[in-house]
């Protein structure tokens, strides 16, 4: 009983203390519209772009992807050679979650890549090291719901990733706002997380033209 309640004391400050990484950027970087700050991003980018609440990264062109420990196709571990299901592109989008508490500390990244040259979207999001592998997290897409399996755990975080379907990417895209829900916690309760979505069609558009031809 006494560690149920201390988890769940620890699970309402980890949501109460949350909050994203734009409100530390200065308030005139936020005047252009995500389209605009988007709008000069070209084939080879390399650099960081803030677009919207959301921060494009790439880094140089890199002569042959990695491979990544586990595969985003369902049931199935990462082959030996590296495939369109286990190599993300040199690009992310993400947006990173701190502790009001200690803004220095990120308790949460959320991202999005790009596998292969399919350019199919994939979402990883990084937690806290409560969670064990097999639990899922969740986005909400209207009346459906999006669960991103937890691949890795380590001392520092666990990681959960999924690959999106074109309809789910539309459907995600098309939103204002979502919610992210975190692996069930002592209580056998999920907690929830609003997740703004303002900008993201465009810098994920913005990571596509960044790494196309490549």
């Amino acid at each position: 009983m006494r560690d149920t309640i201390i988890g769940l004391a620890l699970a309402l400050l980890f949501l109460a203390g949350l909050f994203a990484l734009p409100r530390f950027f200065p308030h005139e970087e936020l005047q252009q519209t995500p389209a605009q700050a988007a709008a000069d991003i070209e084939p080879g980018f390399a650099g960081v772009r803030q677009i919207g609440p959301w921060i494009l990264t790439c880094g140089p062109v890199r002569p042959k992807a990695v491979p990544l420990p586990f595969s985003f196709a369902p049931g199935r571990r990462a082959a030996p050679a590296t495939t369109d299901m286990n190599a993300l592109g040199r690009c992310r989008t993400f947006m990173a979650f701190r502790r009001k508490a200690d803004p220095r500390q990120v308790v949460m990244l959320l991202n999005f890549r790009l596998l292969g040259r399919s350019q199919r979207l994939a979402v990883l999001v990084r937690i806290p090291p409560r969670a064990r592998k097999g639990d899922v997290v969740s986005f909400r897409l209207g009346q459906k719901v999006l669960n991103l399996p937890v691949s890795l755990c380590d001392k520092q975080s666990c990681l959960a990733a999924a690959s999106l379907a074109p309809e789910q990417e539309a459907m995600l895209l098309a939103r204002p706002a979502t919610q992210l829900f975190l692996p069930p916690g002592p209580n056998g309760k999920r907690l929830a997380v609003r997740v703004p979505l303002l900008g993201l069609r465009a810098a994920t558009g913005a990571m596509r033209r960044a790494e196309a031809g490549e």
